[in-house]
């Protein structure tokens, strides 16, 4: 296809495309004669990949050429891949696995693992969780592993659904833009699920005290 027609079934313009191509997130295509390349699939799978990661996450041009180059890695696989889009989702520093004031969190992090026979060390999402129990913990949400394996317990089952629903079909590109968007709306929903939670707590409290009504707050009625 040329890049007109590129440009239209990736929704980007054809100069945000050049642009993509000039700083080397995405690669060029083929030449078909001097003046003219075209473009196949995998360049519609790398735009909508570089779509999600600029405007759903703001990941800069550095961030982005650092997956992509990854992905066209000889011998990258889908392992590496998901490492690598759970890194840039979380945003943890890499030095948090050997700073000293995070010992305590990483152990607490270590021993959820051994305990659900949980593997993915070293890898970002136990940085995550480690850096996440710091940042609970200065504000008076200390954690500990009984407590994490509740958490543990209703989560396993979903991750098992989630990556089966998911799948490996596609090429890395697609692939990479599938975990992005279901990291992303995993986090959203669970947020939203502990903050409704929270605020059925904070309610339920206050009729208890008898300083709300006790029909505050209800959800409509089912149909």
């Amino acid at each position: 296809m040329k890049l007109s027609k590129l440009a239209e079934k990736s929704g980007v313009s054809t100069t945000t495309l050049k642009h993509w191509i000039r700083v080397g997130i995405m690669p060029s295509g083929r030449l078909r004669n001097p003046t003219t390349a075209v473009y196949e699939q995998r360049h519609v799978d790398r735009a909508r990949l570089i779509l999600v990661l600029r405007d759903v996450y703001g990941a800069s041009t550095q961030a982005i050429r650092s997956l992509t180059a990854l992905i066209d890695a000889p011998g990258s696989t889908t392992l590496n891949v998901m490492n690598a889009c759970q890194e840039l989702a979380l945003g943890v520093p890499e030095d948090i696995a050997d700073d000293p004031a995070y010992a305590d969190f990483r152990e607490r992090t270590y021993e959820l693992m051994r305990r659900r026979d949980w593997r993915g060390y070293p890898g970002a999402a136990e940085r995550g969780l480690t850096f996440a129990l710091a940042q609970a913990a200065e504000v008076g949400l200390d954690y500990d592993v009984a407590e994490l394996m509740e958490y543990a317990d209703a989560v396993e089952p979903l991750a098992g659904r989630n990556i089966a629903a998911l799948g490996p079909e596609g090429s890395p590109d697609e692939v990479a833009r599938r975990l992005l968007l279901a990291i992303n709306a995993r986090a959203r929903q669970l947020v939203a699920v502990s903050s409704l939670a929270h605020a059925a707590a904070s309610i339920r409290s206050a009729i208890e005290r008898g300083d709300a009504p006790a029909d505050l707050a209800k959800p409509p009625a089912a149909p």
